[in-house]
């Protein structure tokens, strides 16, 4: 049988190594808490209950309240009333209530939880913070507060290293100057910047923006807008596969498949590149196959070239709208070319310079410059400017002539009615029977002559002083007898509407 003094010294033994055991336990599990401070403790040493002024601490935390339940084994502790957590000098956090575990390092609170660090406040009524990767995450809504920013959000993580928040769902942000609202959002509280997710509207008093992935610089009120993204400023709206946007200098530049409109003036200008300077002028540029549309016309306008330009030019709305180099426009009663092409609302005139042509049905008009005005959204007069030329088909081998210096023309009905030379005039025309058979041409030289025209075709040619003219029959002119100076025949230039449509295939 075995002596009683060896049964002790193995009950002994057996103690040690699970003290030892025990101890190795909890420090693999985490620091034990620390009691700082106390008024008043009771229950046993597993389960304490604390009261008045509780201090206690951890790992570098500090953390307040007015009674507290201490559990030793698992080493948490459930606190209540006045709850304050400090960890270090950067953060804090403020509830009603809160259960902090020492193994895991990770604290929840809840009851008007408030948690703060030098840049910004968060309140919420749950959070949990852990210590180990210094985040704090609540789902029950919350509120963050970073100088002039309140932001708003069903879902949240605070990050504290990088000092960033995740927002999720329901999420807004409140600014003086706008509301931004959308899905998913990232806000760094240092840098004041925000980078957004999904679909993402922000309003401000002088227009609105939508897109669905970029980053917003609340400070410099600075944005990059990428995918489907729209910005609404007064009248102007930018379209764009990308968009950079300065919403307090109103300069904005978008690139890949653009589309800006004016709502007021109603046209879109397509292209792949644009920019828009909203103070003083509001100028709108467009490059990349830039196509202008203007819907205010009972048929669609169609201009092209390859750069587009329009500027506001004054209080009441009226733009000037230039096109460079190698212009081309197209409607259903009337086509244009040109190098260039200038336009102003105010005076509702294109101005066309560099080689100038337009056609009408069968008739087309050269000369230096052409200007055209409009009322009503229809064509109204017609000026040509130095070696004014005006072509009209009458068969497949016969052409009418008027040229002169100047010219000045009249429309009803969208066609051509009569046109006015202004000094040098010449005319070719070809003469024919009641039957329609042409008998021969006739050639007149005049300083001014009245053309009136009928379905865009010559119908009476009046010499305002006495002409030199002469018939000649059909077979006997010549080449310098059917031919003015200047003839040009480019009617194999007019543009197609199907050409403007090809350049609209990648539009927005």
């Amino acid at each position: 049988m075995m002596g009683a003094g060896k049964v002790l010294r193995g009950f002994g033994f057996v103690c040690l190594v699970l003290w030892s055991m025990g101890g190795e336990l909890r420090a693999q599990a985490g620091k034990l808490i620390r009691i700082v401070n106390s008024n008043r403790v009771t229950g046993t040493r597993d389960v304490s209950y604390l009261g008045g002024n509780v201090v206690f601490e951890h790992e570098g935390a500090r953390m307040y309240c007015d009674s507290a339940v201490r559990y030793l084994n698992s080493n948490v502790i459930k606190a209540f009333g006045n709850i304050r957590l400090n960890q270090g000098d950067t953060l804090t956090m403020t509830a009603h209530a809160m259960e902090y575990d020492g193994n895991t390092r990770v604290a929840r609170a809840k009851g008007d939880v408030v948690l703060r660090d030098p840049e910004m406040t968060l309140t919420t009524q749950r959070l949990e913070l852990d210590r180990n990767i210094n985040t704090a995450y609540y789902t029950t809504g919350g509120t963050i507060t970073n100088d002039e920013n309140v932001l708003k959000s069903q879902i949240g993580m605070y990050y504290a290293g990088p000092r960033m928040f995740s927002f999720k769902k329901n999420v807004e942000l409140l600014n003086p100057r706008y509301r931004m609202e959308c899905d998913t959002l990232q806000y760094f509280t240092t840098s004041r910047v925000a980078h957004f997710i999904g679909p993402t509207h922000i309003y401000s008093d002088s227009g609105q923006i939508y897109c669905e992935n970029g980053r917003y610089n609340t400070v410099t009120d600075e944005a990059m807008f990428n995918h489907n993204a729209v910005v609404k400023q007064k009248n102007i709206e930018l379209r764009g596969d990308s968009l950079y946007y300065h919403q307090r200098l109103e300069i904005g530049y978008s690139r890949g498949n653009i589309a800006i409109t004016d709502t007021a003036e109603k046209f879109t200008v397509y292209g792949q590149e644009g920019v828009y300077k909203g103070k003083g002028d509001e100028v709108v540029t467009v490059t990349g196959r830039p196509l202008f549309l203007s819907y205010s016309e009972p048929d669609t306008l169609y201009i092209s070239g390859d750069t587009i330009r329009t500027v506001k030019v004054d209080s009441s709305g009226h733009r000037q709208m230039y096109v460079y180099r190698d212009m081309r426009l197209y409607r259903k009663d009337l086509q244009g070319k040109a190098d260039s092409l200038y336009y102003t609302s105010a005076d509702s005139a294109f101005h066309l310079y560099g080689r100038p042509v337009l056609w009408s049905d069968t008739t087309q008009i050269t000369g230096g410059l052409i200007s055209i005005t409009m009322s009503g959204n229809q064509p109204d007069s017609l000026f040509v400017f130095e070696n004014a030329f005006i072509l009209a088909i009458e068969s497949d081998t016969f052409y009418n002539q008027i040229r002169g210096r100047d010219l000045k023309g009249n429309f009803e009905d969208r066609k051509l009615s009569k046109v006015l030379v202004i000094g040098n005039g010449q005319t070719v025309y070809y003469v024919k029977e009641e039957d329609g058979t042409f008998i021969g041409v006739n050639r007149a030289d005049c300083s001014n002559l009245l053309i009136l025209f009928a379905e865009n075709k010559v119908k009476e040619i009046k010499f305002i002083t006495k002409p030199d003219s002469r018939l000649i029959p059909l077979g006997m002119e010549t080449d310098e007898d059917v031919r003015l100076k200047n003839f040009e025949n480019r009617f194999g230039e007019k543009p197609e509407l199907y050409q403007f449509k090809d350049l609209m295939i990648s539009a927005p």
